[in-house]
């Protein structure tokens, strides 16, 4: 009997990217990961040679990588955009082409839930917040810095401001100038994020409150947070690109024995 497909699914944010392996159903397992700034040809190559069984569907917001998937996945390969075939939602959007592959994959998730509308939260080096209306189409969101911007933002025009990790402090008000820098960062943060949803959330139609997604890696911080139900979905753009895969690839590709 014929082996199903199997996917290489790719995130290519500007400070990581991660990989995955996928069947067309089942779990999705994180394979790998690295510093986006090291994914150098040999690395990509790499990749390449473990994973020559597979499709591959890339979500990329780092145009100079596009061109080595590309290179090294020639038949195999899909770069989501906004003109992909399997995005199966609409756009109520002026400039489809400018939003992020990643975006737009984690839509593809959120739409295909059937749940709308809905708003998606995606906490990585921006925080990234996507909008479906009442009918599915994307149609627009904002888009703010990430946890780790405001800091380097922060310690970057101060002089006496020390570098911390970013959890909350035991206590507030804080009792350090370091938990200071916490407590003022993670509640920025968390005040921003809820202060955009309520915005969006007022555009929408009473009668349908939105669903609303988290995802990405500070999406944690977030959970339980804002005052109102979320569901936590860390690899939501992977659930994304897995379904753009059944869809795009049809026929799988030959298996061989390695």
């Amino acid at each position: 009997m014929d082996k199903p497909p199997q996917y290489l699914l790719v995130d290519i944010g500007n400070t990581r990217l991660k990989w995955v392996s996928a069947s067309p159903t089942g779990p999705i397992q994180p394979a790998g990961e690295m510093a986006t700034a090291e994914a150098t040809s040999e690395r990509v190559e790499a990749l390449a040679r473990e994973f020559s069984h597979h499709y591959v569907i890339v979500a990329s917001v780092v145009p100079r990588l596009v061109g080595l998937f590309a290179r090294f996945f020639p038949d195999r390969l899909h770069l989501v955009s906004s003109h992909s075939s399997g995005l199966g939602f609409r756009f109520d959007y002026p400039k489809p082409p400018e939003i992020g592959a990643d975006r737009l994959a984690a839509a593809v998730a959120v739409y295909t839930d059937g749940q709308w509308p809905a708003i998606i939260v995606q906490c990585g080096t921006a925080t990234a917040i996507s909008v479906l209306n009442s009918e599915g189409k994307f149609c627009g969101g904002a888009i703010a810095p990430g946890l780790e911007a405001q800091l380097d933002s922060l310690i970057g025009v101060t002089a006496q401001l020390p570098r911390t990790d970013l959890h909350l402090p035991a206590t507030v008000p804080a009792r350090s100038t370091e938990e200071a820098v916490r407590a003022g960062v993670l509640l920025n943060f968390r005040g921003g994020v809820k202060e955009i949803l309520q915005t969006l959330i007022d555009t929408l139609p009473p009668s349908s409150p939105p669903v609303i997604v988290l995802t990405g890696g500070n999406a944690g911080h977030l959970e339980g947070k804002l005052g109102r139900p979320c569901a936590l979905r860390p690899l939501l753009v992977f659930e994304g690109l897995r379904i753009m895969g059944t869809t795009v690839f049809k026929p799988p590709l030959p298996y061989s024995e390695k």
